[in-house]
């Protein structure tokens, strides 16, 4: 026995008030949950990962999006500790006496403030390649707009002022 379209139409309509009252409940939980959350922007800035390389095999000068693990190394130097800390410093965020107080709750004063600051900015960084690019994207999510684009800019700040310490360094050590 085959159901054909006219009977399935009524079928629906003498359920009517049992799909209008699913989706209206459907509707306003979805509406309270959105109205329940706080609000969370995001902020992103772009990087463009701009290297050439040696190949130490061949000698020739090679693009480094070429180079085996050249992204992923980038994209790990990025959500580093070792940057999170210079961005709280670049911020001065471990300067404020309220974030001093948030810290000593949170952790009954043991640890360091700068270090607590940096792991919870790593939380809310999220760093994607784009895909067959060289462009890296650095996202930060939180409360206030204008903060979450301070720390996206600083991180990309903070990653560029590494990048120059790691190619200078070696020269200055040398000499």
């Amino acid at each position: 026995m085959t159901m054909n379209v006219h009977q399935f139409l009524l079928i629906l309509l003498a359920r009517k008030k049992i799909i209008l009252g699913t989706l209206l409940v459907t509707v306003l939980l979805a509406l309270g949950w959105s109205l329940a959350q706080q609000k969370t922007y995001e902020a992103t800035a772009s990087v463009l990962l701009n290297y050439k390389g040696v190949d130490p095999l061949t000698g020739l000068t090679m693009p480094g999006q070429l180079m085996p693990g050249y992204m992923a190394t980038q994209m790990d130097i990025i959500g580093s500790k070792n940057v999170a800390l210079r961005v709280v410093d670049a911020l001065q965020l471990a300067s404020s006496p309220a974030v001093v107080q948030q810290f000593r709750e949170a952790n009954d004063g043991k640890g360091s403030v700068r270090d607590w600051l940096a792991d919870l900015l790593l939380k809310k960084l999220e760093i994607m390649p784009s895909r067959e690019s060289s462009v890296v994207e650095i996202s930060f999510s939180g409360a206030d707009p204008v903060f979450a684009a301070a720390v996206a800019n600083a991180f990309a700040e903070e990653y560029r002022r590494v990048g120059v310490q790691l190619k200078t360094e070696p020269s200055k050590n040398a000499s």
